[in-house]
């Protein structure tokens, strides 16, 4: 087995910026992570690292031994170590350096001159093998087994097979002027989103262990139809509007353009608001704005007006209340891909859909009952471990069913803990091994309240240290507060936390952004002098550089969120997606679904994306992103120990089960040759 170390963030620090891949020893059961006693290298040493000693904490040896002492460049390492011509700089020799501890000479020449063509060749293959060895996947083919190498053929092959048989055979599409558009592996992820199910890779992905899920907004991880047909039960649900959804043109505008929203109000206010405004129906013309109606008498009456509306028939049941509310919660191919969609645009549809999950979901049965179906969607969906973040706010607690008063967030917390606990009684931690809470809170909060947010989340540490993870702020970036807005709260807590020897790590959500030198993408540079453990989506870093560097050297790991990022105007297409950038330069990242009732994914979607966006992916690469998610938890030293070992029993069957799955039914698709392992150690 692997041996797997962990080093501390001081001697983290010291590291120069380069490559490590995941590590973990299980040397106590504290939270304080120990240096690594693995000993460092000279200077002066080139290695090649042979299979079985590729292993992680070879790998993170590379991180804190200096450059070889060919010149003075680096890795982004300071401007005394920067390789100078003019005005430009060059990262050249510290990847050369870096190059030469993994791969024996020869080298590349100095120059490009070549005499034939034999040469030229010679050094192209030579290019590109030294160039594999700086990629972020490199020490999980180095340590592969013939096992994984084989399935990772099989990998490469069911691509290909999907490709031709599904991608390929799919009618292509028409757009503007007529024009076909062939359907293919990759593009938009809500126009592939059927013929995604339909593909061998998938079936693969979904039953792929992956380790730590670790960003996952709590209200928005089942599908939709969950929390609707739990409201469809409740006494006391009422559904509200914005606007009338029946208009006195008798068009279906207000169908469409409205904006619903749920609750939970006890029998005494919604007699209060009657004596005020009378009976309120969302089909009456006059409507008042934001008035509730039952929820059931909703259901009951929307087919008749829904028809009415559309001019159907009265029987007509193409789009019955189901539908139509399930369409209004999550988001569409039109209106996504638009040729006038913005990041912006795509944020007020997120804005309002979340507005409407928050009904459906803070009420107690609605709570304890999505808390038991998330929990089975991990282990439906092969993750082994799980950071959610609920919101802890004074103004979004947990109703009683009936309206009548709500929980605070000590009793939230009391919930989440009883039924995860309830679920292992029957579970046994098979298949999720654990679960941790990320306090969360709206960064559109003033800064008194993000004080009294961050001294709760000290409070619930010190109550729960088992079950406290970290502290993010939550919300659109662009339009809250930036997080220097709370530099002096956050010091403040820091300090506070110190004084009790209570570790609790800033996860902040940062990067989300196509700004460039705005305060929003300017998160990064905050979240980086704040310490943060982790950041939420970076999807700016490629642009900060300096910066990029720096968070490497403080082994700050990205939680990339791909089918998020894309939805939500940041990228047209997978291939665009900023991790590629991230991956690299060897920044850890970590894949996860950010709010997948939205989208319409689960985990497996993400990876299955993150398989698209990049022609010469790998099942190495997919481990190495899992490896980077368990190492990156907000997990102890014991803890990590326990969930890798575990993880690596299921991943060594994972791949096994591929190669009995697939090697007889790919006749045709299988390639002679190692599929993207060129560099190969001497494993079994």
């Amino acid at each position: 087995m692997v041996r797997w170390s962990l080093t501390s963030r001081r001697e983290r620090k010291r590291r120069p910026m380069g490559i490590n891949c995941s590590s973990v020893q299980d040397d106590s059961d504290s939270n304080a992570e120990k240096p690594s006693k693995t000993p460092v290298q000279t200077p002066s040493e080139t290695v090649r690292i042979p299979h079985h000693a590729c292993s992680s904490e070879t790998m993170a040896d590379d991180r804190r031994r200096p450059p070889t002492p060919r010149s003075q460049g680096g890795m982004g390492l300071g401007p005394s170590q920067i390789a100078q011509s003019g005005d430009q700089y060059s990262l050249l020799d510290g990847y050369d350096s870096a190059i030469d501890r993994r791969l024996a000479p020869p080298t590349l020449k100095a120059d490009l001159h070549y005499t034939n063509e034999k040469e030229y060749n010679a050094q192209r293959e030579l290019l590109h093998i030294r160039e594999g060895a700086l990629a972020y996947d490199y020490a999980c083919k180095m340590k592969s087994t013939s096992v994984e190498r084989r399935a990772n053929q099989i990998v490469q092959a069911v691509k290909r097979r999907d490709i031709e048989l599904v991608y390929e055979a799919a009618s292509p599409r028409t757009g503007y002027g007529g024009q076909k558009h062939p359907r293919f592996f990759g593009d938009h992820f809500l126009s592939n989103a059927e013929l995604i199910e339909q593909t061998w890779l998938f079936g693969i992905a979904r039953k792929m262990p992956k380790g730590a899920h670790l960003h996952i907004h709590f209200n928005a991880n089942l599908l939709p139809n969950v929390l609707v047909d739990i409201a469809k039960t409740m006494e006391h649900m009422y559904i509200m509007s914005n606007v009338p959804l029946m208009t006195k043109s008798g068009d279906s505008a207000g169908f469409d353009r409205c904006k619903i929203s749920f609750s939970i109000i006890s029998r005494k206010k919604i007699q209060e608001k009657r004596g005020e405004t009378g009976h309120q129906s969302l089909f009456d013309v006059d409507y008042i704005s934001k008035e509730p109606m039952p929820f059931r008498d909703f259901c009951d009456q929307f087919q008749r007006f829904y028809n009415q509306a559309h001019g159907k028939k009265e029987d007509d049941r193409t789009v019955d209340v189901d539908s139509w509310l399930r369409n209004k919660l999550v988001f569409q191919e039109e209106e996504t891909y638009n040729l006038l969609q913005t990041a912006d645009g795509a944020w007020e549809k997120f804005n309002g859909r979340t507005q409407m999950m928050k009904g459906l979901f803070n009420y107690v049965t609605a709570y304890r009952r999505y808390t038991q179906l998330c929990l089975a969607e991990f282990v439906d969906d092969n993750i082994q471990y799980a950071e959610i973040r609920p919101n802890f706010m004074a103004t979004n607690q947990v109703w009683l069913d009936d309206g009548s008063a709500q929980l605070d967030n000590q009793g939230i917390m009391n919930l989440i803990m009883e039924e995860y606990d309830k679920y292992q009684l029957e579970h046994r931690r098979k298949v999720l091994k654990g679960l941790k809470i990320i306090y969360c809170t709206p960064r559109s909060f003033d800064p008194k309240q993000v004080e009294a947010s961050l001294n709760e989340c000290l409070d619930f540490k010190q109550r729960w240290p088992e079950w406290i993870a970290g502290f993010d702020l939550v919300g659109e970036e662009s339009k809250g507060r930036p997080l220097k807005d709370f530099v002096p709260e956050f010091l403040r807590f820091k300090k506070k936390c110190a004084d009790v020897k209570i570790d609790i790590p800033f996860l902040f959500h940062c990067g989300e952004t196509l700004s460039i030198g705005e305060e929003t993408d300017g998160n990064l540079f905050d979240a980086l002098l704040l310490g943060s453990k982790r950041i939420g989506h970076g999807f700016a870093l490629p642009r900060h550089p300096y910066v990029m560097e720096k968070m490497k050297a403080e082994n700050i790991c990205v939680e990339v969120c791909p089918i998020s990022n894309e939805i939500l105007g940041l990228t047209p297409r997978m291939n665009g997606h900023a991790v590629y950038s991230l991956l690299a330069n060897n920044v850890h990242c970590t894949v996860s679904t950010d709010n997948g009732t939205l989208f319409r994914s689960r985990l497996s979607h993400d990876f299955y994306q993150m398989m698209a966006g990049k022609s010469d992916m790998t099942l190495h690469g997919w481990r190495q992103l899992i490896e980077w998610s368990i190492e990156h938890s907000c997990t102890n030293t014991r803890e990590k120990a326990e969930l890798t070992a575990a993880w690596l029993v299921m991943w060594d069957k994972f791949c096994q089960d591929i190669i009995n799955a697939y090697e007889g039914k790919l006749k045709g698709y299988l390639e002679p040759g190692n599929d993207n392992d060129e560099i190969m150690g001497d494993g079994p």
